[in-house]
């Protein structure tokens, strides 16, 4: 793909100089490209329709007028809204835009993801709805990830982001977060989880010396968890763990 080749161009020096101008170049492409993929519609009402039918978007009619609808699309349209990167288009364009089932279109574009998500956070307000989508085109405000990727989708993830976990020192307490944490991740959820509880290696397990396998196992399967658990493909997984700087294994962990 030809905006690829231009992003790799920018690192190539000619005179002394990073290629920056290429980072532009890029953007086009990528952006003629994406254009190309997208599913339009002629209108608003029709936009609506479609999504709500195959299920993609939450009934935003039963909550406001097709008018009140139209004005939040024709305020974030009127915005002239541009990518200021070809890193932010792909971002935006690979992990937040909703696509079609099979993956194979993007149905929106920035200021329609705009758009539903400030109709979705103005619960039936118009006008609160227009300034969310007024402070969001503007970049005025940004909403958390899980906010701006799932607000407004008829099947999505939560809308917050981040989840502390304790794990105590018992085999069900282990089995018990692993599950939880692979809950959290389906829906979105980055998840840290405190492992400092947890027996060291080689201690001791019923009186038997070096039966405890320590943190670092442990780890190992929260880490198979979250690459498996994510939100439908679209967000990975993500996880942190911690560990007191008085428990046996920091250094192991810390290496």
């Amino acid at each position: 793909m030809r905006h690829i080749e231009l992003n790799n161009e920018i690192t190539k020096m000619t005179d002394g100089f990073y290629q920056l101008e290429k980072d532009q170049e890029a953007l086009q492409e990528f952006m003629k490209e994406a254009r190309e993929n997208t599913l339009h519609f002629h209108s608003v009402q029709e936009r609506i329709a479609y999504m709500r039918e195959h299920d993609y978007y939450y009934d935003v009619l039963g909550e406001y007028s097709l008018a009140e609808v139209e004005a939040v699309y024709t305020l974030v349209y009127e915005a002239n809204f541009q990518f200021q990167s070809y890193m932010a288009a792909s971002k935006f364009y690979k992990d937040y835009a909703l696509k079609t089932n099979d993956l194979k279109q993007y149905l929106e574009s920035y200021e329609d993801r705009v758009a539903i998500v400030a109709l979705y956070l103005g619960r039936g307000d118009a006008e609160k709805a227009k300034q969310y989508a007024e402070m969001m085109i503007k970049q005025n405000y940004q909403p958390a990830t899980p906010t701006f990727l799932n607000a407004g989708r008829s099947r999505r993830g939560e809308l917050v982001s981040c989840f502390l976990l304790e794990m105590d020192d018992s085999l069900n307490s282990i089995g018990f977060n692993i599950n939880t944490a692979m809950q959290l991740s389906k829906i979105g959820g980055g998840v840290a989880l405190n492992l400092s509880k947890l027996r060291a290696r080689g201690e001791q397990i019923k009186g038997i010396d070096n039966a405890a396998s320590g943190v670092m196992p442990v780890m190992k399967l929260l880490e198979d968890s979250f690459s498996y658990a994510n939100q439908l493909g679209q967000r990975k997984g993500a996880g942190a763990a911690y560990l007191n700087i008085f428990h046996w294994d920091v250094m192991e962990f810390l290496d």
